[in-house]
């Protein structure tokens, strides 16, 4: 299960959740991981950094199209672009639980796609939405190249694991 989490620290002063782009992304990235491993059998293509980075992609393309919607720069103007746009950004949803039924997707990233969508509220709130997965993305990569190698080097050695609990303290005792 992934956390809760919220973009905004004070959102009346736009301050931004300290941690949002380090910790919470870090942290969303392995919880999408460790999901993965726990039922390995059910999920062999789930998550693939390709499934990921398309919905990254699609983010980013919505973020580009509001941006391209704004007549001038003025406040009512953003709003009303942010209005028209918005219903796309939820559209991510459906299009998550349809990659998550053939398995694409695990329903950890499901998930965290719901709480970041639903952290959307304003039209500043769309320049978060694609800086945070962003950040989840390049840890997410870090993460499964890091398992990746851990099993390439551990299945050449003769020893296999069981669970993401095993995979981190064997690879925390190959620290160097």
């Amino acid at each position: 299960m992934v956390d809760q989490f919220v973009f905004w620290e004070d959102p009346k002063n736009k301050i931004l959740t300290k941690n949002l782009f380090s910790e919470i992304a870090e942290n969303s990235a392995k919880k999408v991981i460790k999901a993965e491993k726990m039922s390995e059998k059910d999920r062999a293509n789930a998550n693939n950094p390709t499934q990921i980075r398309k919905f990254f992609d699609e983010i980013v393309s919505i973020e580009a199209k509001f941006k391209s919607s704004i007549k001038d720069g003025s406040d009512e103007n953003r709003k009303l672009a942010f209005k028209q746009h918005l219903p796309y950004i939820y559209m991510l949803l459906p299009k998550a639980k349809y990659a998550e039924a053939r398995k694409l997707i695990s329903p950890e990233f499901t998930e965290l796609l719901d709480i970041a969508i639903n952290n959307v509220k304003e039209p500043d709130d769309i320049k978060v939405l694609v800086s945070f997965f962003e950040a989840f993305i390049g840890y997410f990569k870090y993460e499964k190249v890091k398992n990746d190698n851990l099993r390439k080097s551990n299945f050449s050695q003769g020893r296999s694991f069981s669970n993401a609990n095993n995979v981190k303290r064997e690879y925390d005792r190959r620290k160097f």
